[in-house]
C-alpha cells in the first residue's frame, strides 16, 4: 500500500507537470497572440498610409498597448532598419537586429510573420559602444512582427520587448517545488528563460527539437534510476508559435515529501494507523485535485469570458448550452434567447449546404473544422466570420460537446475590398494614361509632320511664290494647332491646381458669339453644315464676366458641334432672363444634328482625355480635353453646363450662369502711331530665337544688340543706353530675374529703361515674381507680334512725353 501511495504521488506530480505545462503554454500563446492582434492593425494602417506619416496616432495606440499589457516592456517601430518610434524615448539609432539573434526560417505559419530572438539582458537596443552585462536583472524576449512571411522584405516592422520576468511569474504561480525546474524554449532548442538545470539538459533539448520537427504538441521524457523514476520532463509546444514549455518534476523531492508526511504512520500506527493515514492522504490529494481543478476552471472561464472572440458550446446535436459575453454583444441575443437554440439562429443562408456537410463530417471524425461564414445578427446585420469548430474528445475518442470560436473579420474584409478597389482604380488609371499618351502623341506628331514637311519644301527652293504663301499659311495653322493643344493642357493643370484666375470685366456676349461663329463659318460651309445664331437680338446687352474665358467656352462648344456634325445645322441660341438685384441669367445653348451619344457616353464625356469611344478619336481626332475644360470654366464663372444627347440625332449643350448686367463701356478709339526706331537689347540664349526675333525687329526699323546670358546683359547695360530690353528669364550663367535685379540696383545707364520679361512661362502666378524683380511687363513665347508692337508703342509714347 505504501508503494502504491508513493506511485500515486509520483503520478499526481507527473500529471501536475503536464497540467502546468499546458496552462503556461496556453497563457504564453495568448500573450503573443494579443501582441500580434493589437499590432496587426497598426502595421496594416502603416502599409496603407500615403504621404507623410503622422506618428502621433501610432504613438498613442502603442502607448495604450504598453500601459494595459504588463507582459510588454518596450515597442519599437521600424522602416527597414531605421527606428521610426521607440517607446522608451531613447536614441533613434539604426537597429542591430543581428544582436537579437533572430533565426532565418522560424516563423509562425498561421498569420503574421513573427520571429523570436534570443533573450536580451539589460537594454533592448543599446547604442554604439554600450556594453551590457549578462548578469543584468532586466531580461527581455524580442519579437519581430511584419505583414510578410519574410520580415526582412517588409516595409514596416515592429520590434517588441516581452517582459521575461512577467513570463517567469507564470511559472512561479504554480505549485512547483524548489527542486523542480522549468524553461521557455524556442523551437530550434534555444533556451529563452529557465530555472534549475534539468530543463536545459541535453536530452530534454534534443527531445524538444525532435517533438517540434515531428509536429507533436506534447511529449514526455522520464529519467529512471533503476526501478525508481527519478524525474519527468513535460515538453509542450504552442500550436501557433515556435515556442515550447518544459516543466521537470524531481521525484527525489516527491519521495522526500512523501516520507516526511508518512514516517510517523509507518513507525507508530503500523497497519491500522497506516490505513487511516492512507485515507487521510487520499482526502488530501482529492482536496489538492479540487483546488487545481477549480484554479484551472477559473483560468479557463476568465479567458473565455474576457475574450473578444465569440465562443459557443453545444451538445452533439448542436443545441447551444453556453455562449460568452462577446457572442451576446456581437449578435445581440440574450442568454434566455439562445440557450436551447441551434446555431442556425445566426445563419444568414448565404453559405452552400456543402459547407455544413463538410463541417459535420470533420467534427464526427474528431477533427477541428475551420472556415468562413457570413453570419446574421438579431437585427439582421451581416457579419463576415472566421470560424473554428472543435469536438471535445475524451480519452476513448468520443465526444458529447462541440466548441465553436467565431471571430468577426469585418475589418479584414473591408481592407481587402479597399485593396481590390485600389487595384482596379490603378488599372483604370494606367489604361487612361496609355490612351492619353497615344492620343497626345498623335495630336503632337500630326501638326509637327506638316511643319517638318513644309520646312523641307521651302528649303528646296522649288516652290512658286503662291505655293510658298500657301505653305506659310499652313505652317501658321499647324503652329496654332500646337499652341491650342499646349494651352488646353496648361488650362487643365491650372484649373485642377486651383490657380486659374478669372478677371471680371464688361463684355458683350453677342459680340463673343458672333466672333466665334466667324471663325468656324468657313469650316461649316465646307462640310455643308448651316451655322446660325440669334445672338444679334441681344447685341446691346453687356455683362460683367471674363470675356476671354466665356469666348473659350463658346469656342469649345461650337468647335465640337461643327466637328461631329456631318450634315444639318449647328445653332447657337442666346437667351437673357432677368433675375433680382441687377442680375440676369445668361443662357447659351449650342445645338447640333451630329452623331450624338449614348447615355453611357454622356456619363464619361466630361472626364479628362476621354471621348465618346475609341472610334471617335480615330475619325475626328482631338485629345478629349475640350469639354473637361469647358465644364470647369463654367463652374469658375459661376454657372453650370448641361448636356442632352441622343445617338445619331445630335446633342445640345446648355451653359447657364447668373451675371451682373452693366452699361456698355465708353472708351477712346486707339490710333496707329509711328513709333520710329528704338535702340533695343535682346538677351536670349536660343540661337534660333535670336535670329528670328532680331531679324523681325530690324525689319521694323529698330536697332538690336544680342547677348546670350544674363551676365552679358548686365555687362553691356553698364556701357550702353537702351530704349527697351527684352530679357529671357531662363538663361545660363545668370538667369533673367537676377540680371534684371542687377540692372535696377546698380543705378547705371539703364536703371530706368523699360525691361520686358521674355518667357515661355505662361503661368499668371509667376508674373508677380518677374515684376517684383524689376520688369515693367511680361511678353510670352511664342511671340505675339501685335502684342509686342502695342507694348513698344506705349514705350514710344512715354519717350515722347
Amino acid at each position: 500500500m505504501l508503494w502504491i501511495s508513493f506511485q500515486a504521488s509520483v503520478s499526481e506530480r507527473d500529471n501536475l507537470s503536464k497540467l502546468y505545462a499546458r496552462m503556461i503554454e496556453s497563457s504564453i500563446t495568448r500573450m503573443v497572440e494579443a501582441v500580434e492582434n493589437n499590432l496587426f492593425g497598426i502595421l496594416q494602417d502603416l502599409e496603407l498610409e500615403e504621404g507623410d506619416l503622422d506618428f502621433t496616432i501610432y504613438e498613442r495606440r502603442i502607448g495604450n498597448l504598453i500601459r494595459f499589457a504588463p507582459h510588454i516592456r518596450q515597442i519599437i517601430l521600424l522602416r527597414g532598419d531605421d527606428v521610426l518610434f521607440n517607446s522608451n524615448m531613447r536614441s533613434l539609432a539604426k537597429v542591430d537586429l543581428k544582436r537579437l539573434s533572430f533565426p532565418d526560417k522560424l516563423f509562425n505559419a498561421l498569420s503574421l510573420g513573427i520571429q523570436i530572438g534570443d533573450t536580451v539582458h539589460g537594454r533592448f537596443l543599446s547604442e554604439v559602444g554600450d556594453v551590457t552585462s549578462k548578469n543584468s536583472p532586466r531580461k527581455l524576449i524580442p519579437l519581430l512582427l511584419s505583414l510578410r512571411n519574410n520580415p526582412s522584405a517588409a516595409s514596416y516592422r515592429v520590434l517588441v520587448g516581452m517582459n521575461a520576468h512577467y513570463v517567469d511569474r507564470l511559472f512561479k504561480t504554480t505549485d512547483l517545488g524548489d527542486r523542480d525546474s522549468y524553461a521557455l524554449l524556442r523551437a530550434d532548442g534555444t533556451v529563452l528563460l529557465s530555472k534549475g538545470r534539468e530543463s536545459t539538459g541535453i536530452n530534454v533539448i534534443q527531445q524538444a527539437i525532435s517533438s517540434f520537427k515531428e509536429g507533436r504538441d506534447e511529449s514526455h521524457l522520464r529519467e529512471q534510476d533503476g526501478w525508481l523514476e527519478k524525474s519527468q520532463s513535460t515538453i509542450r509546444f504552442s500550436g501557433k508559435y515556435p515556442l515550447g514549455i518544459v516543466v521537470s518534476v524531481d521525484h527525489g523531492a516527491t519521495f522526500s515529501n512523501w516520507l516526511d508526511e508518512n514516517k510517523i504512520l509507518i513507525l507508530t500506527l503500523f497497519l491500522a494507523t497506516f490505513g487511516v493515514l492512507v485515507i487521510a492522504f487520499w482526502l488530501y490529494l482529492d482536496l489538492q485535485r479540487s483546488k487545481i481543478l477549480r484554479k484551472e476552471i477559473r483560468l479557463l472561464s476568465s479567458a473565455v469570458q474576457q475574450s473578444p472572440v465569440s465562443f459557443l458550446i453545444t451538445d452533439k446535436q448542436g443545441v447551444i448550452h453556453y455562449a460568452n459575453p462577446a457572442f451576446e454583444k456581437l449578435y445581440g441575443y440574450s442568454r434566455e434567447e439562445y440557450i436551447g437554440q441551434y446555431p442556425s439562429i445566426i445563419k444568414s443562408g448565404m453559405a452552400p449546404e456543402e459547407i455544413y456537410k463538410n463541417l459535420w463530417a470533420s467534427v464526427n471524425r474528431g477533427e477541428t473544422w475551420q472556415g468562413e461564414f457570413i453570419n446574421k445578427t438579431k437585427d439582421g446585420q451581416l457579419i463576415p466570420t472566421s470560424s473554428a469548430i472543435s469536438p471535445v474528445v475524451d480519452d476513448d475518442g468520443n465526444f458529447d460537446y462541440l466548441v465553436g470560436a467565431l471571430m468577426d473579420i469585418s475589418v479584414q474584409k473591408e481592407l481587402q475590398e479597399k485593396a481590390l478597389a485600389a487595384s482596379r482604380e490603378a488599372q483604370l488609371a494606367s489604361e487612361a494614361k496609355s490612351h492619353f499618351l497615344a492620343t497626345m502623341s498623335h495630336e503632337l506628331r500630326t501638326p509637327m509632320t506638316g511643319i517638318n514637311g513644309i520646312i523641307e519644301l521651302l528649303k528646296s527652293n522649288q516652290c512658286t511664290p503662291e505655293q510658298a504663301s500657301d505653305l506659310l499659311d499652313d505652317l501658321g495653322s499647324s503652329s496654332s494647332a500646337l499652341m491650342m493643344l499646349l494651352n488646353d493642357i496648361l488650362d487643365l493643370s491650372k484649373i485642377e491646381a486651383g490657380k486659374l484666375q478669372i478677371e471680371l470685366l464688361p463684355c458683350n456676349p453677342c459680340a463673343i458669339i458672333e466672333n466665334v461663329l466667324h471663325l468656324f463659318r468657313e469650316t461649316a460651309q465646307d462640310k455643308g453644315v448651316e451655322l446660325v445664331s440669334n445672338a444679334q437680338e441681344y447685341r446691346d446687352i453687356w455683362v460683367k464676366s471674363d470675356g476671354l474665358r466665356l469666348r473659350q467656352v463658346v469656342s469649345n462648344l461650337v468647335s465640337n458641334a461643327v466637328k461631329f456634325t456631318e450634315m444639318g445645322h449647328v445653332r447657337v441660341n442666346l437667351r437673357v432672363t432677368p433675375l433680382v438685384a441687377g442680375k440676369i441669367s445668361l443662357k447659351i445653348v449650342v445645338e447640333d444634328t451630329g452623331i450624338g451619344m449614348t447615355p453611357e457616353q454622356v456619363n464619361t464625356v466630361f472626364e479628362p482625355f476621354t471621348q465618346a469611344d475609341a472610334s471617335t478619336t480615330r475619325k475626328y481626332g482631338g485629345t478629349g480635353l475640350g469639354l473637361t475644360i469647358t465644364k470647369q470654366l463654367c463652374q469658375l464663372l459661376g454657372g453650370r453646363l448641361k448636356i442632352n444627347s441622343v445617338q445619331n440625332s445630335g446633342s445640345t449643350f446648355a451653359v447657364d450662369m447668373p451675371v451682373d448686367q452693366v452699361h456698355a463701356p465708353h472708351g477712346g478709339v486707339s490710333q496707329d502711331v509711328d513709333i520710329g526706331s528704338l535702340q533695343m537689347l535682346l538677351a536670349e540664349d536660343n540661337v534660333v530665337n535670336q535670329k528670328v526675333v532680331s531679324t523681325l525687329l530690324r525689319q521694323k526699323g529698330h536697332t538690336v544688340d544680342i547677348v546670350s546670358n544674363g551676365q552679358e546683359a548686365v555687362d553691356i547695360a553698364r556701357q550702353k543706353k537702351f530704349d527697351v530690353i527684352l530679357m529671357d528669364m531662363q538663361m545660363p550663367v545668370m538667369d533673367g530675374v537676377e540680371a534684371i535685379s542687377h540692372i535696377r540696383q546698380e543705378q547705371g545707364l539703364n536703371c530706368t529703361t523699360v525691361i520686358f520679361a521674355f518667357t515661355a512661362d505662361a503661368f499668371p502666378e509667376h508674373r508677380g515674381k518677374y515684376l517684383e524683380a524689376g520688369a515693367n511687363d511680361v511678353v510670352t513665347k511664342p511671340l505675339n507680334w501685335a502684342q509686342l508692337h502695342e507694348k513698344l508703342t506705349e514705350v514710344f509714347r512715354a519717350r515722347v512725353k
